[in-house]
Parts: C-alpha cells; sequence; structure tokens
C-alpha cells in the first residue's frame, strides 16, 4: 500500500508542510500511499501520531466527488467505528486528514470468500442502519451515470455511447424509486477497504451520500465480477435479502457498470489515467 518516502531535496511540499504544522506534527515522515486516480493520500507519522492525508486533485468535484458530503459520511460512519476518525478538514475544502487505521486492503481471492463477502455485507447492514445526515444531497447512480454519457462525444462512430445512453434511459425508467434513503459508501471497491482482522472499514467517501440501499452491494458485485452464489453470501452477510431485493441488485448493477464506464470516460477527457482494456470489457459486458 505504502510507497518511498516522500521529500524533495529534504523538504516537503507546501501543502503537506501546512497541514503537518496545523497538526502540532514537527518532521513527520511522509509516505505516498497507493490508489486513487483524482486524489493523493499519504501518510503522516510523528512518533505516536499517524494520520492519512488526502488531497483532492482538480478534477475531482467535476468528476462528482463532494467534500461536504465525504466529511458527513465519513464522520456518521466513523462513530460505529465503519470508517476512519476525520480529525482535520482545511478551509478550502481541498483535504481531509484522518487517523491511519492499520490493517491490509482485501486480496482479489478473499472478494469471492462467502465469510469475507458476508462480513462486506454486514458491514453495509450496520452503515445503512445509520440514520442519513441532514442537508447531503441524495446520490443516484442513474442520474450520475446520464450526467457522465452526456458529457462524452462518439467520436469513434462506433455507437457505443448512444445505446448505452438509449438502454440506460429504457433501465431506468423501469426502476422504482427506493422505498427509503440509506447513508451509502457508493464505492465499495475492495482498495477503500481496511481489514484488521477483526473490523472492516472503509476510506475514500467522496462519493457517499444518501442512496438506494442495494446500491452498495451492486457497486461491490460489479467491481469483483461477483456471481450469483457470491451474490448471496454478500446478501447472507447484509441479513438475509429476500428475492426483491436481489432482483434490485441486479438492476442497479448494470446502472453502476455505466457509471463506471462514464466515470472512466470523462476521467480520461480530464487528462487522468484510465485502462483502456477495462473500458473495452466494460462496455462488452454492457452491450453483451
Amino acid at each position: 500500500m505504502a510507497r518511498a518516502a516522500f521529500r524533495v531535496n529534504g523538504a516537503l511540499p507546501a501543502a503537506i508542510e501546512d497541514i503537518s504544522r496545523a497538526l502540532g506534527l514537527v518532521r513527520p515522515r511522509v509516505t505516498r500511499l497507493s490508489g486513487g486516480v483524482a486524489n493523493e493520500s499519504f501518510r503522516l507519522q510523528d512518533g505516536t501520531r499517524d494520520y492519512v492525508l488526502k488531497l483532492a486533485g482538480g478534477a475531482a468535484a467535476r468528476l462528482g466527488s463532494s467534500r461536504r458530503a465525504e466529511v458527513a459520511m465519513q464522520s456518521l460512519a466513523a462513530g460505529e467505528g465503519l470508517a476512519p476518525r476525520i480529525v482535520l478538514v482545511d478551509q478550502a475544502g481541498r483535504c481531509v486528514v484522518s487517523e491511519f487505521v492499520a490493517g491490509r486492503a482485501p486480496l482479489e481471492s478473499e472478494m469471492r470468500d462467502p465469510a469475507f463477502l458476508a462480513r462486506v455485507g454486514a458491514w453495509c447492514a450496520r452503515l445503512h442502519a445509520l440514520g442519513v445526515p441532514a442537508g447531503i444531497m441524495p446520490v443516484d447512480f442513474g442520474s450520475r451515470a446520464a450526467g457522465y454519457l452526456a458529457r462524452i462525444p462518439d467520436v469513434s462512430g462506433s455507437g457505443v455511447v448512444p445505446r448505452l445512453r438509449r438502454e440506460l434511459e429504457r433501465r431506468r425508467a423501469a426502476l422504482p424509486r427506493p422505498a427509503t434513503l440509506v447513508p451509502c459508501h457508493h464505492d465499495l471497491h475492495r482498495r477503500n477497504l481496511v481489514d484488521d482482522g477483526a473490523r472492516l472499514v472503509a476510506v475514500d467517501w467522496e462519493y457517499a451520500g444518501p442512496g438506494d440501499p442495494a446500491a452498495d452491494l451492486a457497486a461491490c458485485a460489479r467491481y469483483h465480477g461477483l456471481d450469483t452464489a457470491d451474490i448471496e453470501a454478500l446478501a447472507g452477510g447484509y441479513g438475509g435479502a429476500d428475492a426483491g431485493f436481489r432482483a434490485r441488485i441486479a438492476s442497479v448493477a448494470w446502472i453502476f457498470d455505466c457509471l463506471w464506464y462514464g466515470w472512466n470516460a470523462v476521467a480520461a477527457q480530464e487528462g487522468l489515467a484510465v485502462d483502456a482494456e477495462e473500458q473495452s470489457w466494460l462496455a462488452a459486458r454492457l452491450l453483451g
């Protein structure tokens, strides 16, 4: 997870220096952390104090992240031990500092293990049982996906984007609104989970907000290519979701794939590094 200690000619970049000073750190060991396309994260260690600083990239807000929602939702989850505690947010809203949580990201193989998937499902159930913070805008996968697709020109002439727009519109129209909105993370990739052996916590809450209860399970399922048996294990941990809810997970999963494809395409327009092979198989999965 960590990379080499981060200093330039023996000095820290100004933004990190400022945050270190605000935290009262004298000469912290700063380590760049891996992961994240639109943001940069650093571990700051000084004696017994151990933090993670996340700096938002210039494209983060244009890609749909919300610092206000991130802080509110992560703070809510942290109160239940589901996320790291936030210790500092800068006034400009460009960075968030959280306590470092020791542990590791789950392996790809663990995301197909029924016992581990049940733990993820139980984590989702605990988050969804919390009250929705006031004043935070709901997140709708379908609306987000449509917004991304609207920004993508079909320059290749392949017709993929127009076909996705039409199919997304059809599927959104066929999906009833959720009966209730619950606190959701909305980005449950294994790299956003930390397992310390006793508990799971989630990091990177910038796309969090009130949402469809099926959304977190659908995102997890599509990120990791879960099959029917895997989703049963995930739903079992969630609390034995009924057939109607499992069908909703399947419907929201296609919409999430569309959102994922659209996010990647817009991120590429912003000059961020995107996996072209991933885009290719996402398009095939969506239109196959």
